[in-house]
């Protein structure tokens, strides 16, 4: 976080699609609001590493997802794998 003022203003226009995405990729974010998560992505494009292009960020964001997807369908799996071990034990009665 800079300590200098912030006293110069970008603006621009977008569509409604592309207000909703933008929303949607501040809340996924879990931003503070539009303005900080905009400032923050333009920021980090700036000044990104040589070959860190926003193609690699993509790529990158693309592996976390696979991530998290390849942990979701574990869990369903143990998931249904413990209930068919459960039907298979004999009930007590």
């Amino acid at each position: 976080m800079t300590t200098k003022p912030r006293n110069r203003i970008v603006v621009f226009r977008l569509s409604q699609e592309e207000y909703g995405s933008l929303l949607d990729a501040c809340t996924r974010a879990g931003a503070r609001n539009v303005s900080d998560f905009t400032r923050s992505e333009v920021l980090q494009c700036l000044d990104a590493e040589e070959g860190s292009s926003p193609l690699a960020r993509r790529f990158a964001l693309l592996e976390q997802r696979i991530a998290v997807m390849q942990i979701q369908l574990n869990d369903l799996f143990q998931g249904v794998f413990h209930e068919e071990v459960k039907q298979q034990q004999p009930t007590r009665g």
